[in-house]
Order: structure tokens, then C-alpha cells, then sequence
């Protein structure tokens, strides 16, 4: 961060958002919805999928490959599972959407299973998980969307980064929470890298001819996070999100006739933690493991253990109490787009 970087209020950063989705056409709730999942990647210091995503969005939008307005549809509702078919909304709608419905269900049944077919990004999916872990319950969700990330041992793209988001309640800050892409590195920070012509270290990505890059701006194809094992659980998590949903991607995209389209579905499992124990017993144990954890021996030059989350929530803290950094080029990018929409920029700070 720069002396130039501005740096924006949560609260009006949120607004001016929406405002600018609702100038494509999204109703005002499903713009807050948008709006609230990008800022809060953003105000925890993950910029990645923070509101550096809105160009992409309209494009989406100006492509046809997301529908601003767009309802998601109940297509199979069973006690504790349901399917929700996204027809094309916005990632936030229909996870958003899908989160309340899992919620109901696992209050009612003790355990709520989801899926989401046929959305668009969904931005970053340890939001609805925290959100979840806030309310009393254990998260698990995975997500898929089309080929970013070579497959061990190929040399194209051929899986998803296959995000998960695995959160539970308690502990320092409320809810523990793990977000992880299975590449080295998520596709928005090669994004990044890309627009800023970083030189990557080896073993992120490769080129479009299959060889290492080390230049961020040749760079095509993501590597995984432990060679087999990232792959696997990419393979794996489209497996439990895609074909599940009834919404195969990578198939469709690597067969033979297929062809380049975006789209991601995702699966969410809600756990009630209180129909297996008492709250304040497990809350207990979540203190006890956390002591225990920060405890352990360090390895030289590591002056602290840091949980799952711990990082980003220390930078909520500290962007909600001092404003959000947004890049000087992305903020230039919003400011372009809201004059284009006849949207007033906010001045920037609190």
C-alpha cells in the first residue's frame, strides 16, 4: 500500500457497489448481496476477490454468461437436501441464497446439504462459510468452475482451483475459518500478478505451451498445491459439486466438441453444531484446541502459530477501523464505470 492508495469506508464501499450493479440492472437486494460478498474479501486483505472483480462481472454481464437478473430455482427440495438451479445469476445471488435455505434446513434436520448449479463466480467462498460459523454452525463448502489449472503431470489447463471454505464457531475471533484454492495460487492473484508484470516464482504456472513461466504476463496455466493432491481434490470436487448439481463443466469443456463457457456450482454442507453437543461445551474445546495449538514448540524465526482465518480477521479489524485499501488502477476501473453508469463516486476515507 502507497501514500496514494486510497482507502474507502466499509459501509460506503458496500454502497457504491450495489449502486454500480443496479446500474446493470440488478434489483437492490441481490446488488447488496454482490456487493457485500467482494468487500468483505477486501476488507480481509483479499483483494483477489475483492471489488478488483466488477470489470470482469460486466463484462459476464455484457457477454451473456451472467443474467443481473437472474431468480434461482428450488429444483430438488428432500428434507435436509435441495439443488438450486442459478439460471446464470450472479455467484453471490445464488449462493446467498442457497446459504439461507441450507441454514432452515439444517436447523430443522441438524445437517442442510445444498447444491448450486449454473451461477457465475461466486467470489470468495469463505464469506457465506464464516457467515454460517457465526450462526452456530460447521461449514463445509466446495466449489468448482471451468479449467484454470493443469491436471498432474498435464500440460493444460484441465480442473478447476476448486475452492474450499471450511469454518466452525468459536474460538479468538468468533468463527475459525480455512479458504483455500487447490492451486499454489489463486487464479485472481495470477490475475493480479499479470496486470502488475510480476516475475512468479517456479512452480505457480505455465506458459501456453506447457513450460514453466516465470513471467507473469505469459503466464496460462495454474499449477496445484502438492502436485497429485491438489489435482485430485480439484478432480474430486467437481466430482461433488458439478456432476451432483446435474451441471457438468469440465467434461463439457474438454471433450471433444466442447468449448470455452464459464459457469460454477458449488456445494454447501451445514452441520448444527448444537443438536450434537452443548454450544458453550464445544465452544470450550474450540478455546482448548486454539491454547494448545498456540502453544506448540515454533521453529526458529516463527514469533507466532497463526489459526486458519487468523490473518485476514486481524486485517477486518484493522481496515474497518482505518478504511479499505483499494489499488490505485482498480479504483481508477470503478471510477471509469460508475461515470460510464452516471453513478457518483464517493469520496474517499470513512
Amino acid at each position: 500500500m502507497t501514500s496514494s492508495t486510497p482507502l474507502i469506508g466499509e459501509a460506503k464501499l458496500r454502497a457504491f457497489v450495489s449502486q454500480l450493479f443496479m446500474a446493470r440492472g440488478m434489483h437492490a437486494q441481490d446488488a447488496a448481496a454482490v456487493a457485500r460478498v467482494l468487500v468483505w474479501a477486501d476488507l480481509r486483505g483479499g483483494d483477489t476477490h475483492g471489488v478488483s472483480r466488477i470489470p470482469h462481472y460486466f463484462g459476464m454481464i455484457d457477454k451473456g454468461a451472467m443474467d443481473p437478473q437472474a431468480v434461482p430455482e428450488t429444483r430438488v427440495d428432500f428434507g435436509a437436501v435441495f439443488a438450486l438451479d442459478a439460471h446464470k445469476a450472479a455467484g453471490p445471488v445464488a449462493m446467498m441464497q442457497a446459504l439461507e435455505q441450507a441454514q432452515t434446513r439444517a436447523r430443522a434436520f441438524g445437517i442442510g446439504l445444498g447444491l448450486v448449479g449454473g451461477a457465475t463466480h461466486s467470489g470468495a467462498i469463505g464469506c457465506y462459510a464464516e457467515a454460517a460459523a457465526r450462526n452456530g454452525f460447521a461449514a463445509i463448502i466446495f466449489a468448482a468452475g471451468p479449467p484454470l489449472m493443469a491436471y498432474h503431470g498435464a500440460r493444460v489447463a484441465s480442473v478447476s482451483t476448486a475452492p474450499v471454505a471450511i469454518a466452525v464457531p468459536g474460538g479468538p475471533d468468533g468463527a475459525i475459518l480455512l479458504d483455500m484454492a487447490s492451486s499454489l495460487v489463486s487464479n485472481g492473484r495470477l490475475k493480479n500478478a499479470r496486470r502488475d508484470k510480476e516475475i512468479l516464482p517456479l512452480g505457480w504456472a505455465l506458459d501456453a505451451e506447457g513450460k514453466p513461466a516465470t513471467e507473469a504476463v505469459k503466464a496460462e496455466v495454474l499449477l496445484p498445491m502438492g502436485g497429485p493432491k491438489g489435482a485430485g481434490l480439484a478432480l474430486m470436487s467437481e466430482c461433488i459439486t458439478s456432476l451432483l448439481a446435474g451441471a457438468p463443466i469440465l467434461s463439457a469443456m474438454l471433450g471433444p466438441n466442447g468449448k470455452r463457457a464459464h459457469g460454477q456450482n458449488a456445494t454447501i454442507i451445514l452441520i448444527d453444531v448444537a443438536r450434537l453437543r452443548e454450544a458453550d461445551d464445544y465452544a470450550s474445546d474450540i478455546d482448548a484446541l486454539v491454547e494448545v495449538m498456540k502453544g506448540l514448540p515454533r521453529v526458529e524465526g516463527v514469533d507466532e502459530l497463526r489459526l486458519p482465518g487468523e490473518r485476514g480477521a486481524r486485517a477486518a479489524v484493522l481496515h474497518a477501523q482505518g478504511g479499505i485499501p483499494v489499488s490505485p488502477k482498480v479504483w481508477a476501473e470503478l471510477v471509469a464505470l460508475a461515470q460510464a453508469h452516471q453513478i457518483t463516486v464517493p469520496e474517499t476515507g470513512l
